[in-house]
């Protein structure tokens, strides 16, 4: 039996879902795509420092493995041990998705992506450009977060907040050499928080593991949302973080990271099917409702 074997590496995984969802996501997309492989193994491993996750790559492929998901702290480090780099993955950077294939290292960033899929599937309406952008965050996550949006919109401003201001400005720099943009400011949490009311129109998207089921909490205690913001969290688990919570009651739209979940997944497993990144989601309507369905049944509400 041909299996599809994979792996998703990073700290911390306990609160990850991606095994659920990837073997449901198999179901759907290798009878479309690759049926060669029979099965989908997909499992958690967590790596305690850079010279275990570089020794995983190593001989990953000798074990069988066709590829794996990263996540934090390692998504840079794995667009540096890849031989080829795939789409935006070369222009940040960084890589989320890995794939062997004859001899080499193949990398991919899939949550840029997967995030203006997640968002234009509920809000097909959606346009950043009435609106000023504000991360919460600067790591890998809000890199590939920022490249994906600001390269299909263009914000009104962009503002990077962070309680690492030399990170901030480091992605501010990064955003500045990409293109010319709209006014951009870098901040502290307690000047954002504590700072002049601004417009409103603020799209705010947290990036930072702050809300997770493991790690609760909200970086914006205390902010003053507006009825005309959106507040998005990457976070999917719980459904509802600390900061929807209270941007919710404040009269914003919200949004979790569930649905970027399920379309960087998607994206993924189309690389390790096929070696190709989609321009557009993989998935139908239906795909994409009994996905959410399946995946809702696993979240902390």
């Amino acid at each position: 039996m041909s299996v599809l074997k994979l792996a998703l590496l990073g700290k911390e995984l306990s609160h990850s879902l991606s095994p659920e969802l990837n073997h449901e996501l198999f179901a759907i997309l290798q009878k479309k795509i690759n049926p060669k492989f029979l099965e989908c193994s997909y499992e958690r491993i967590e790596l305690a420092e850079e010279c275990d996750f570089a020794q995983w790559i190593k001989t990953a492929p000798t074990n069988g493995y066709a590829g794996a998901n990263i996540t934090y702290p390692y998504k840079s480090q794995a667009f540096n041990l890849s031989d080829k780099h795939f789409g935006v993955s070369s222009l940040i950077d960084s890589a989320n998705c890995i794939r062997f294939e004859n001899d080499q290292v193949e990398c991919a960033s899939t949550d840029g992506a997967g995030l203006v899929f997640s968002v234009l599937r509920k809000h097909p309406a959606f346009d950043l450009g009435r609106y000023h952008l504000v991360l919460i965050g600067a790591g890998e996550a809000a890199k590939a977060a920022v490249y994906g949006l600001c390269t299909r919109w263009m914000p009104l401003s962009l503002t990077i907040v962070s309680r690492d201001i030399a990170h901030a400005e480091s992605l501010a720099e990064f955003c500045i050499s990409q293109a010319p943009g709209p006014s951009m400011d870098v901040m502290s949490i307690e000047d954002f928080l504590h700072a002049p009311p601004e417009e409103k129109q603020r799209c705010i998207l947290q990036c930072t593991p702050v809300g997770q089921i493991n790690n609760p909490g909200n970086l914006l205690s205390g902010f003053a949302w507006h009825e005309t913001d959106f507040a998005i969290d990457l976070i999917y688990n719980p459904a509802k973080t600390e900061f929807l919570q209270e941007a919710s009651h404040g009269g914003a739209k919200i949004l979790n990271g569930a649905g970027m979940l399920i379309e960087q997944a998607a994206l993924s497993q189309m690389f390790w099917l096929t070696g190709l990144l989609s321009d557009s989601s993989p998935l139908s309507e239906s795909e994409y409702e009994s996905l959410e369905y399946h995946f809702s049944q696993f979240l902390t509400l």
